[in-house]
C-alpha cells in the first residue's frame, strides 16, 4: 500500500484522525495521530485533510488540539472526495504517486483512487501503526519546518488565485516572482543531489546520481573547464520557496548543452523553468520524458525578475548590454555577468576555428573586407561580422576584451591590404585545398613580441574610438599556470602593456588582473579555470561595473596584485615592466 516515497499524507477526520464523528455526538482525540503529524512535519513530509464535515467546527477542534497549523490545503466540506483530492494535489504541485490518502470508508478510498491514478490509499487500521517506521516516510530532517512553511506559501497563493478575477498570467504578474542564481553548489550539494534523484515531473534530463561512482563523476564535472552550474532560488510576495532548481551546462566553442536541468514541483506552472532556460541562452537539451511541460511553454515570460540580493545570494545575471570579444574562456565567464549580450567569441566551423580574438578583425577597414574576395573564400570572420561588432560596440554598456591570443599564432598579410591571424593547423588546412592560390594571396608577416603588443594596443585604440559610452574591461592573461618560462614572460609582457594602457585611459578602461583575482587552486591546465575561478572573475567585474571607475580602486588593485605576487614568492613583474614600458608606441 505504501509503494513510493511519500511527500503528502491526506487524512480523513472521523474515525481516522480521531475516534468518533464530529456531527454525531463528538469525538475523542488520538494522541498518537497528533504526534504522527508533528513527526512527519519534522521529516519534511506534509499533512492535509479531506473530510466530509463542517469546516468551522472541524477547524475549531483542531485548533483546540493545537495541530491545525500543521495541515496545509485542508478540504473540509460535504463534496465528493475524488475531485477534491485531485485539486489538492494539483495545488501542492505533487504527483499522485507521492501521496498517501488515509480513510476508514472503502467507498472513499476507491473513489479517490479512481480520480487520482497512482495514489496510495489505505484504511487507517492497515497503516497507522507502521507509518513512522516505514522507509518511504523516513523523509529528511527539517527541524525548522521549512518544507511545511513553503507549502503554506503555496496554499496562500492557491487561495488568492481562486478568489481573483485575473487571468493566470495576470495573476503571475501580480505575484512578484523573483529568481536568484546561487553558484555555491558545494554548499548546497546535498539539496542538489536530492533534486536530481527525487524529482520527476520537472527533471528534464533525469540523469540520476545513485552510485558512488556517479556522485564522483558529478563532482568532477563541477570542477572541469567548460562546465557551468548553478542553483536556482525563488521567492514571491507569498513567501520564500528556497532552493528549487539546478542546472549543469556544458559550454565550449562548439557545445552548449544542458547536462542537468531540474526543478522542484513546488514552483510548477510559474514559468520559472522557461525563464531560466532563456537566461541560459536556450541551450541544447535531450529531454527525457515524461515531464509535465516543455521549457518553452509560454510565448513570453514577463512576470519574473531577478532577485534583489537581500538574502545575500549572488544573482549572477545583470541587465547591462554586454559585448564580448575574445577566446573561448569568455564563454565560461559570460553566464555569470549578463544574459543581455552579444558574443564575438571564437567558435568552431567544421575543423576550423573562427577567431575573433584577432587584431585584424578589429583594425581592418570595413570596405576593404567587403571588397576582398580572398577573405570570403576562407573560414573566418566576415564583413557581416565586422558590421555587427561595430554596432554592438556602439550600443553596449559593458565591453569585455581578451586579446591575449594576439600574442600567439601566425599573422598573414592578405591580398587586398588585409591582415589575419591564423593558427598554424588552420593555415595548413586552407593551403592544402589549393597551395598555389594560398601562396599567391597569403604572405606570412613575421612579428616580434613587442610588435604584436603594438598591434593589440592599436586594437584597443580602435575599440575606444568606436565604442559608445560603455565601460571597457581588458582581461589580462593568467601566468599562474604557465608551463614554460618563455610563455610566462610573454603573458606578463601582455599584462604589463594592458595595465599601462588602462592607466593611461582610465576614464574608459579597466584592467582585470587575473593573477590577483583568481585563486591559484582554480587554475586548470595552463590557463583555464574551474567554475570557482570564473565566478571570482565575474564577481570582480560586476562589482567594478556597479561602482564605476574610481581611481582609488585602480590603485588598490595594483597594490593588491604586487602584494599577492610577493606572497607567492615571485617578483611583482618588475623585470617585465621595465622591459615593456619603453616600447616605442604612440596612441
Amino acid at each position: 500500500m505504501i509503494a513510493n516515497r511519500v511527500k503528502l499524507v491526506i487524512w480523513d477526520l472521523d474515525d481516522t484522525f480521531w475516534e468518533g464523528s464530529l456531527e454525531e455526538g463528538g469525538i475523542t482525540a488520538v494522541p498518537a495521530n497528533i504526534e504522527t503529524v508533528r513527526q512527519l512535519a519534522l521529516r519534511g513530509i506534509i499533512s492535509s485533510i479531506c473530510s466530509k464535515n463542517d469546516f468551522e467546527r472541524s477547524k475549531a477542534k483542531l485548533v483546540e488540539l493545537d495541530i491545525w497549523d500543521h495541515f496545509v490545503f485542508p478540504i473540509i466540506s460535504f463534496d465528493p472526495k475524488g475531485w477534491a483530492v485531485a485539486e489538492m494535489i494539483a495545488g501542492a504541485g505533487l504527483r499522485a504517486e507521492n501521496v498517501l490518502f488515509i480513510d476508514d470508508n472503502t467507498l472513499n478510498l476507491e473513489e479517490v483512487k479512481f480520480f487520482n491514478p497512482g495514489i496510495m490509499a489505505a484504511h487507517p487500521a492497515d497503516v497507522l501503526h507502521v507509518l513512522l517506521a516505514h522507509p518511504h516516510l523516513a523523509g529528511k530532517p527539517d527541524p525548522e519546518l521549512s518544507r511545511l512553511n513553503q507549502y503554506r506559501f503555496l496554499q496562500r497563493k492557491v487561495e488568492e488565485r481562486e478568489t481573483t478575477a485575473l487571468s493566470n498570467e495576470e495573476f503571475l504578474r501580480a505575484s512578484n516572482i523573483r529568481i536568484t542564481f546561487d553558484y555555491d553548489v558545494a554548499g548546497n550539494f546535498d539539496r542538489v543531489v536530492e533534486l536530481i534523484n527525487r524529482t520527476n515531473q520537472l527533471n528534464y534530463t533525469k540523469k540520476r546520481l545513485e552510485t558512488p561512482e556517479e556522485l564522483d563523476e558529478f563532482r568532477q564535472q563541477l570542477e572541469r573547464f567548460g562546465y557551468h552550474a548553478g542553483c536556482i532560488r525563488a521567492a514571491d510576495k507569498y513567501g520564500d520557496y528556497g532552493l528549487i532548481g539546478f542546472f549543469l551546462l556544458r559550454r565550449r566553442s562548439h557545445i552548449k548543452r544542458l547536462v542537468h536541468f531540474v526543478f522542484s514541483c513546488r514552483t510548477m506552472h510559474m514559468g520559472i523553468e522557461q525563464y531560466v532556460y532563456e537566461k541560459l541562452g536556450r541551450p541544447d537539451i535531450d529531454i527525457s520524458p515524461p515531464v509535465s511541460y516543455s521549457p518553452d511553454t509560454h510565448s513570453r515570460i514577463d512576470w519574473i525578475g531577478d532577485g534583489d540580493g537581500e538574502s545575500g545570494w549572488d544573482s549572477g545575471v545583470g541587465s547591462q548590454k554586454l559585448l564580448l570579444l575574445g577566446g573561448c574562456d569568455l564563454l565560461q565567464l559570460t553566464a555569470y555577468c549578463s544574459t543581455n549580450r552579444v558574443e564575438f567569441v571564437n567558435r568552431n566551423e567544421g575543423k576550423f576555428r573562427i577567431r575573433y580574438d584577432d587584431p585584424g578583425f578589429v583594425l581592418s577597414d570595413r570596405e576593404a573586407i567587403r571588397a576582398n574576395n580572398v577573405i570570403r573564400n576562407i573560414p573566418g570572420w566576415t564583413y557581416a561580422d565586422a558590421l555587427a561588432f561595430d554596432k554592438a560596440l556602439a550600443d553596449s554598456e559593458l565591453i569585455m576584451i581578451s586579446l591575449w591570443s594576439g600574442m600567439n599564432g601566425t599573422y598573414h598579410d592578405v591580398t587586398g591590404e588585409l591582415q589575419v591571424r591564423l593558427a598554424d593547423p588552420d593555415a595548413r588546412r586552407i593551403r592544402k585545398r589549393d597551395p598555389g592560390w594560398f601562396d599567391a594571396n597569403f604572405r606570412e608577416a613575421r612579428m616580434t613580441d613587442p610588435e604584436r603588443i603594438k598591434l593589440v594596443l592599436r586594437s584597443f585604440d580602435a575599440i575606444r574610438e568606436r565604442a559608445g559610452n560603455g565601460m571597457i574591461f581588458l582581461i589580462g592573461s593568467c601566468t599562474l599556470g604557465a608551463e614554460k618560462q618563455k610563455q610566462a614572460d610573454r603573458r606578463r609582457a601582455y599584462n604589463v602593456a594592458c595595465r599601462k594602457y588602462c592607466a593611461e585611459h582610465s576614464a574608459r578602461f579597466r584592467y582585470v588582473d587575473v593573477d590577483a583575482i583568481v585563486p591559484p587552486e582554480t587554475v586548470i591546465r595552463n590557463f583555464h579555470f574551474n567554475r570557482a575561478g570564473y565566478h571570482a572573475l565575474a564577481r570582480y567585474i560586476r562589482a567594478a561595473a556597479d561602482r564605476g571607475f574610481m581611481g582609488k580602486v585602480a590603485n588598490d588593485d595594483r597594490a593588491g596584485s604586487a602584494a599577492l605576487s610577493t606572497r607567492r614568492g615571485e617578483m611583482p613583474f618588475r623585470a617585465s615592466r621595465e622591459k615593456f614600458e619603453l616600447l616605442d608606441y604612440q596612441p
